[in-house]
């Protein structure tokens, strides 16, 4: 069969999440942390803004930081941003809060991508992949390879207890795509029954959805302390198809 207009990927609502604590970076805001002369959290709704797989953007901001949000949406005329929402204590009430504010903008087979922007260096073709492989799952979750070998320890962290065979770990990344009625609905259950959960997709296979892997980019790491900005700086020195949207 001819491929049609059912085949193409629809775009994507983005929630980019930007509302983290910033604990391990030596008491500074990361989200704001100037990198490559902008802040960080640029970088994230830059890709957004170029990418023709994503639509619209829903930000979640710290509380209390819903106007400064909104106030870099606008100095950089970032038009895909339909909405900048507060966050919750952790990443999963943020999540939950970003995905609540995409009903208004997604129908139940919606693609809903969800981006931390503390992961700068996302790329455009990363955020396809993501999409496409939506057609047959419910999730899809880009990672790479786990270089290092893995032990499970103890509960005081002390004995190994274990030796994981690194061949059958994937250390996963975002953006994670979903269908939006099943993301919402693993998230709500997951505020009922009390779920502590560490990315989305953990969410949804704990729902019963689907989710698979594409691959990830090695690129794509997390800021989570002050020297990752300076690897990301050298990065984005030697990277120029990272222009502004």
């Amino acid at each position: 069969m001819a491929a049609g207009e059912d085949d193409v990927p629809k775009p994507a609502v983005a929630v980019v999440l930007a509302a983290g604590a910033s604990r391990r970076m030596a008491g500074r805001d990361k989200i704001f942390a100037p990198l490559a002369g902008r802040p960080l959290v640029y970088w994230g709704l830059a890709l957004c803004e170029r990418s023709s797989a994503v639509r619209d953007v829903v930000v979640v901001a710290a509380a209390g930081a819903e106007g400064r949000i909104c106030a870099l949406v606008e100095d950089y005329r970032f038009g895909k941003v339909r909405a900048v929402v507060a966050g919750g204590e952790r990443r999963q009430d943020s999540a939950r809060a970003g995905v609540a504010a995409c009903a208004a903008l997604a129908s139940p087979e919606s693609p809903v991508l969800v981006h931390d922007a503390a992961r700068p260096l996302a790329g455009e073709e990363l955020v396809r992949r993501v999409v496409a492989a939506l057609a047959n799952a419910d999730g899809a979750v880009p990672a790479v390879p786990v270089a290092d070998t893995v032990k499970r320890v103890d509960e005081e962290g002390r004995a190994v207890v274990a030796t994981l065979a690194r061949e059958r770990l994937r250390a996963a990344q975002t953006p994670q795509g979903f269908r939006w009625a099943c993301l919402a609905a693993a998230y709500e259950r997951a505020e009922r029954e009390g779920w502590d959960i560490t990315d989305d997709a953990a969410a949804v296979e704990r729902d019963g959805g689907r989710v698979v892997v594409v691959a990830g980019e090695i690129n794509n790491f997390k800021v989570t302390y002050p020297e990752d900005l300076e690897r990301a700086e050298l990065f984005l020195s030697r990277a120029p198809k990272y222009s502004s949207p």
